[in-house]
Order: C-alpha cells, then structure tokens, then sequence
C-alpha cells in the first residue's frame, strides 16, 4: 500500500533553532544536498500528493511557501497518509523502515517516535473527526498532537535534525543518498571531444542543457556530481564530488567546487567553496573562500569574501543564535546566513558567524558572533538598515532574475525588521 498523500509538517518550536533561515522559510525547505527537503519526499513517493501542515504561530511562513510553490498546496487530505516530522532527513534506512511497516499491517495506523519525539505517522483511514483545517494553510496544533498519541506507538532511531550546523554535518549522507535515487551515468567521449575532463563518468550525472567549456575538469572519484537542467560551467573550471550545481546556475571560469557542496538553482558561483549549502539565486561570483557554511537566496557576497571555518585552537564552534548560545560540537563551521544579506568586497567573516536577513555587512566581520537583520555597516556595531530601503532594494534585486518579491513574503519581512528593531529607524 502506497500513500495518497504525504503531509510534511513543522512542529512547534523547530523553527527558531534554524535561525537565519527561518526568518523567511519553513524547515521543508532546507536543503539538503541538491534537493529542498521537500523535493526529497516528492521524488520518494512519486504517485502521492505532497502538502504542507505547521503550527499556529507559523502560519504566516507556510502562507509565503505556497504562494512560492502552490503545486504543494492542498484543497484536503486523502487517505491513506503519510505524515512526517520536517526535521526527518529522507534517509533510504527510515524510507525502508516505514514501508515495511506499512506493508505488514497495510489497515493499521501508528505513530513512530525517536527520543520522544514523533517522527512519521502513517494513518490508515480518515479519522472520525477531521483533523486538518482545509483553508489556505493546514494547522497542526495541539489536537493533532493529541491525536498521534493515541495512535500505537513505535520507536525507530530516525535522523531528526535540530539546526543549521545539523544539515551541513550530514551532507555527506545526503549524497550517498541522492546516488541511491538518480540513475547516475554519463556518456565520457562526446564531452571529451569538446575538451572537458570527467574522472569516472559513472558517478556523473548531466541533465539536458547543460554547457561545459573546454578545461572543465568533473573530479568523481569520491563522489557523485549532480549538474541541473541549463547549468552553465566556464573553462577551467574544477568540480570533486560529491557535488551539486542547481538548474540554470552558473559557475565562474576557474572556480573550485569542492566536496559536500550543494549549489541551488540560478545562482552564480566563482573563487573557492567547499562543504557548503548555497540556496536559490545567491551569488557568489568572485574570489574568496567559502566553507562549511548554508547560505540563505539571494545573498551577495562581494569580491573577496571569506569565511574562517576552522579556530586557532582547532576546538569545537560555538554559535550565537538570538535565542541563545549554542554548543555545535563541530570543529569546521563557517558562515551562517539569511536571505538577501549583502558584504562589501574583502569581506572576512569569523568561525561559526551567524547573519541574519537582509544586513548589509561593510566591515567588522571577525568580532560580529551573530549580526542582526537588517543591519547596515560595522558588523559588530550594526546601524538599523530601514525597512522600506530594505524592501526596495529586494525588489529590484529579484527583478533583474524577472521575480517578485510577494506579499506574504513582505510580511516576513516586516515581521523581522520588527523582532530585531522595533519601531526604531536610521536616521
């Protein structure tokens, strides 16, 4: 038995842990190796429909999602269903796990927990009493909390993954898994003939459209290397997998894409990055470093940006959030980052720097732990960014890749400006 529908649901509270990237998105939309979270479960359960449900207090994030992506949006649940956690990485082990149980009491519903915590849900029948309200957004709340714990309950030791620093630790796992999925293979003599080098074309895969100039060299050996529809890379160019390149993005002549590398779709990429998460229309296009670091869309990093991803003392990093600090147990971490942030060339940004959305970093880059949003100048002594500057300069910016900035996402932004600055405003 399959599942009609497949609901991935934000539970209260995740939200905040995955600061700067939730100020404008929901968990489902964390990338992990070349696919959001949300792609990942639609390509995994191809026939079912694939929603979205959250909790009260993030209605207004799932609202800017579908009016962004209304091909997940559900007019109402039809059973059976699979209901999952967004934290759940769709890793093949817990994939396996909860076919096979769903195959060996195809009419039985349950709840599978890890720690506790639930994880995947598999509801046979429509409940008696409808759960879900059927409107522009599917709430999960307290009654549908409820409802799972009187479902039988399972333990599994499902992969839940808690913060940003969480996603880019695990991205190694994330493309063993994509190799799983893809039918990997690519032909090696019509790229040969055009001067580009492939080592084990076996692990490569090259959709339609792609442009690889001469000297572009796709290193494969420890990895596979996923290029996306109209993927454009320059001469001399050197991908090591495993990689990623998203649809239409475009890498710079003579940059280096190093292992763990996931890069989202329209986005430029030059100079050097390494174990990194890039998201949708984000430009890094020139010299600089960048590693082990998740970058928000529409970042810009400006000629020469670097980021330390190592300390001196080669200890774990610890990362300041608003909500706290937090102890990552990593010993590589880089950059944090939120949407529409800017930094001026030569930019250097210290071990484990979190930013926030839309700030505009001039300079101070290795004494700011956590820069706010919407702050303009001196990282570690930030001047409010006006909002409507703000909204202005998104809109032009989106407009020049012919999108929109809408009105549900404008909203997130209004609601962040007044988080981190209230009433306050640049003089």
């Amino acid at each position: 038995m399959k599942p009609r529908t497949v609901l991935v649901v934000e539970v209260a509270g995740a939200a905040e842990e995955f600061f700067p990237f939730t100020c404008l998105h929901c968990l489902w939309e964390l990338r992990w190796g070349p696919w959001r979270l949300i792609e990942w479960w639609q390509r995994l359960f191809p026939e079912a429909r694939c929603g979205v449900a959250t909790c009260p207090e993030r209605m207004a994030w799932c609202r800017s999602f579908l009016a962004r992506f209304p091909l997940h949006r559900l007019s109402g649940l039809e059973f059976p269903a699979l209901v999952l956690n967004a934290q759940l990485l769709p890793q093949r082990q817990s994939v396996q796990w909860i076919a096979a149980h769903i195959h060996a009491e195809p009419g039985a519903s349950w709840a599978a927990c890890v720690n506790g915590v639930w994880a995947a849900a598999w509801i046979a029948a429509e409940p008696q009493q409808p759960l879900w309200i059927n409107g522009t957004v599917s709430i999960w709340g307290a009654e549908q909390e409820a409802f799972l714990r009187t479902l039988p309950q399972l333990e599994y030791d499902f992969p839940l993954v808690h913060g940003l620093w969480e996603v880019l630790a695990t991205l190694p796992e994330a493309f063993a898994e994509a190799e799983g999925v893809l039918s990997l293979g690519t032909a090696l003599e019509p790229w040969s003939a055009r001067g580009v080098w492939i080592l084990e074309p076996e692990r490569v895969w090259i959709a339609p459209g792609v442009e690889l100039a001469p000297g572009v060299v796709l290193d494969a050996r420890e990895g596979a290397i996923i290029l996306g529809e109209r993927a454009v890379v320059q001469p001399h160019a050197v991908l090591f997998g495993p990689c990623s390149v998203g649809e239409q993005s475009l890498v710079r002549a003579h940059a280096t894409i190093g292992r763990f590398t996931a890069i989202g779709e329209h986005c430029r990429i030059g100079g050097e990055i390494a174990h990194s998460v890039v998201h949708a229309y984000a430009n890094k296009q020139h010299e600089g470093f960048v590693g082990h670091s998740y970058l928000g869309e529409w970042v810009n990093f400006g000629a020469g940006t670097t980021t330390s991803n190592l300390k001196n003392t080669y200890g774990t990093v610890r990362i300041r959030l608003p909500s706290g600090e937090r102890q990552t147990g990593m010993q590589f971490l880089g950059t944090l980052c939120g949407d529409h942030t800017k930094t001026a060339i030569g930019t250097c940004l210290r071990t484990g720097a979190v930013v926030g959305i839309s700030a505009n970093i001039l300079s101070g880059g290795m004494q700011a732990p956590l820069v706010p949003s919407f702050s303009w100048g001196d990282a570690a002594q930030p001047q409010p960014y006006r909002l409507e500057k703000a909204l202005e300069v998104a809109r032009r910016v989106m407009a020049r890749r012919g999108k929109q900035l809408c009105a549900e996402e404008e909203e997130l932004f209004r609601r962040e400006y007044c988080r981190v600055w209230g009433n306050k405003r640049e003089e």
